[in-house]
């Protein structure tokens, strides 16, 4: 899939851009991500990748000066990250019916502390969905981290938009970790957080979330 171009969006006073991101604005995306999720969780060339080569996108959410309030990245899974999510399904007990559909993925999702309580995350996960839609996913799964006070979990905004837990996974992400050593920023270089599986059917998606 090639990378889409940019759109912008206006929404209240938010200025969304879904679309693939030049060097400058992947540096910028990246330190937000970094900031919530871990440092090194994802580099400025992944970024760039993820809506080149790999399926995705990139959603950036601006004030009206221009600061950068939000970033969420998704994709299509392909079929290595496919099977690889059923297999860890099917260890937890699940049969989540996705053989042989075209699921969609919410890889993160980040909002600055600034801006939060505004619907900021709401705006920027439907933008997500749309895209997956368009894409021609018929699921989208999202693994939410099972955080402790005060950090932020995605957990209830995901719930709100009509996802469905499957299962809760222990050391989620302790191989991706190792693999690209970033740090978690609950357990440091040795992350055993767990996470929420869930899944969201798009065969009935409105295109938008409004009010619940």
């Amino acid at each position: 899939m090639t990378a889409i171009e940019i759109r912008t969006q206006t929404a209240s006073n938010v200025n969304l851009h879904v679309g693939a991101p030049g060097p400058a604005v992947a540096t910028e995306a990246a330190a937000l991500l970094n900031e919530s999720l871990g440092t090194g969780y994802i580099r400025p060339s992944a970024l760039a990748e993820l809506t080149t080569e790999g399926g995705g996108v990139l959603i950036r959410a601006r004030g009206r000066n221009g600061d950068l309030l939000g970033a969420t990245t998704a994709r299509v899974l392909d079929q290595k990250s496919h099977t690889a999510l059923q297999d860890r399904l099917r260890l937890a007990a699940v049969d989540a019916a996705l053989e042989g559909r075209r699921v969609g993925e919410l890889k993160s999702i980040v909002v600055a502390p600034a801006a939060r309580g505004i619907g900021l995350g709401t705006i920027m996960l439907a933008a997500s969905l749309d895209f997956l839609k368009a894409g021609g996913c018929r699921y989208v799964v999202s693994a939410s981290w099972v955080s402790t006070d005060p950090q932020p979990s995605s957990l209830g905004l995901l719930e709100r938009a009509g996802f469905a837990q499957l299962a809760t996974i222990p050391c989620f992400w302790a191989d991706d970790q190792k693999a690209a050593g970033y740090l978690c920023p609950t357990c440091g270089p040795e992350c055993v957080c767990a996470a929420i599986i869930l899944v969201l059917p798009l065969d009935d998606w409105p295109g938008s979330l409004g009010p619940r």
